[in-house]
């Protein structure tokens, strides 16, 4: 049987979108804004280049690959949920999408800034996501002080969810420094054992540049240990990478490769993914666009080459560029849902992205737990074994004349064979008309009334006070004298 994978992204254009990646180093090679992370480039013995470029060399891409550890696990603080982290096939963690703007009306698009209440109630909800094993910030509240924000909205994680939590985005070492401490405090791990606290996102800018404060930060806190690092660049095809897709994949492969050999120059044997956000544009208008096919094509071939570089995947899962819920935003999600989850990706991201990213809503976020409720079942074998194709007892139910409802086999399989919706409703059109209902987003809002109304999960006191105290510290390190008190924050 022909595997739809291999015809998309065959293991030749697999090995061909790599090696164009290891020429573009080596040519073009990246632009370093860090005096210090330059050095160590240099060191390393990269060349330099006009404009700040440091030319990589094959032999220093390869030995940054062979230096990352081809396994470890993502620490949470049940430790039932840690995520065991490698580049092999399966099993899928899902996520949500990351720092998202705006809080959107679901029903008509419009719009409001996001607020850290807005991420306490999205968190509660997540929590209770059957699908997702990881949470991270959702949005990026903008009622704290943009360097604290990311110490705000993981204290509001912790108290919200048991789950594995994603490091927020972050700009600043001292960010990156202070969020450790705090998932130390959360987890107790500390990198020991190959287990760790948290992954921190690091973005190069597209194309091929690797940030001043980013790389800084990047340098400084893997040196410090006990972070995992995921690299994570955002080219859009067509405007800052090339217009075909697989040129566009070996520049993002590139970009991925150069923040790989980054981290192992500081710090040799630090845990790294791969963390591909390539979109498309529009062609008529230039627009970035994340809900057409471009997108899950596209993650599915960074899967291939994430595991080809014996690295973990990140990859984009339901997305749309709808702006309000409805069919566009139904059939692209559930295209891309089963592009990204084909390769099988260590983790599938995604959740909750509404208007290309710009904004979420509650109800997306339980929407979408049905849709990839659909997408895992779609891409689950199906048993045909002698159990499941018993000729005896589809003959029995041929002939008895009641049909099979009624037959053990079928009592024995109805429950596991079939697709127990989450929302989805499945009733007579009668009963739907006299709901009152108007659509999905009715059934999703009931579902977000449910889950926002449950008591939090909670921190123990000692830690909850370690987390505030973290946050009260970074604030004086950085000269902030005025914020928000966090525990009012929590609404406690």
């Amino acid at each position: 049987m022909s595997d739809p994978v291999a015809e998309i992204w065959p293991d030749e254009a697999i090995e061909a979108i790599h090696l164009a990646s290891l020429a573009l180093l080596e040519r073009a090679g990246v632009k370093v804004e860090s005096p210090a992370a330059r050095e160590l480039f240099l060191a390393a013995g990269c060349t330099a280049a006009d404009d700040d470029r440091v030319l990589i060399p094959r032999g220093a891409v390869e030995d940054a690959l062979a230096a990352c550890p081809p396994s470890y696990t993502l620490a949470a603080r049940d430790p039932a949920r840690a995520m065991l982290m490698d580049a092999a096939p399966g099993p899928t963690y899902v996520h949500n999408m990351g720092g998202a703007r705006d809080v959107a009306d679901p029903r008509t698009g419009a719009g409001r800034r996001a607020t850290l209440h807005d991420q306490v109630l999205a968190t509660r909800v997540m929590h209770h996501l059957t699908h997702q094993s990881q949470v991270t910030s959702l949005w990026q509240p903008q009622d704290v002080p943009d360097v604290l924000e990311p110490l705000y909205s993981y204290l509001v994680l912790a108290f919200e969810t048991d789950k594995a939590l994603g490091g927020p985005g972050i700009s600043h070492a001292v960010q990156a420094r202070y969020l450790h401490e705090m998932a130390t405090a959360v987890t107790g791990a500390d990198g020991a054992g190959g287990v760790y606290p948290i992954d921190l996102a690091f973005s190069p800018v597209s194309p091929l540049i690797l940030g001043g404060e980013v790389s800084d930060a990047l340098v400084a806190e893997v040196r410090c240990g006990g972070v995992v690092v995921e690299i994570l660049p955002c080219p859009a095809a067509a405007t800052t990478a090339p217009g075909a897709i697989s040129a566009a994949l070996a520049q993002q492969n590139a970009e991925v490769l150069s923040g790989v050999v980054l981290t192992q120059l500081a710090a040799p044997g630090t845990p790294v993914y791969y963390g591909p956000r390539l979109s498309a544009v529009d062609p008529r208008s230039g627009v970035v666009v994340s809900g057409t096919p471009e997108t899950g094509v596209a993650s599915l071939a960074a899967v291939l080459l994430a595991r080809h570089c014996g690295l973990a995947c990140d990859c984009y899962g339901p997305c749309s560029d709808s702006k309000v819920v409805d069919a566009q935003f139904g059939y692209e999600r559930a295209v891309n849902a089963l592009l990204g989850l084909a390769a099988r990706p260590r983790l599938l991201s995604g959740i909750g992205e509404l208007q290309a990213g710009v904004a979420s809503s509650l109800e997306v976020l339980v929407i979408d737990d049905d849709v990839l409720n659909n997408a895992f079942y779609a891409l689950t074998p199906r048993p045909w074994d002698a159990d499941a194709l018993d000729v005896e007892a589809m003959v029995d139910g041929v002939l008895s004349g009641h049909g099979f409802l009624g037959t053990k086999h079928t009592r024995r399989y109805i429950r596991s064979e079939f697709v127990a919706p989450l929302l989805s409703y499945r009733g007579g059109l009668g009963e739907w008309l006299a709901s009152g209902r108007s659509g999905l987003v009715d059934l999703a809002s009931e579902r977000v009334a449910d889950l926002v109304d449950r008591e939090p999960v909670g921190l123990p006191d000692d830690v909850l006070a370690a987390l505030v105290d973290l946050i009260a510290a970074c604030a004086a390190e950085v000269g902030i004298g005025d914020f928000p008190d966090p525990r009012r924050a929590l609404a406690l």
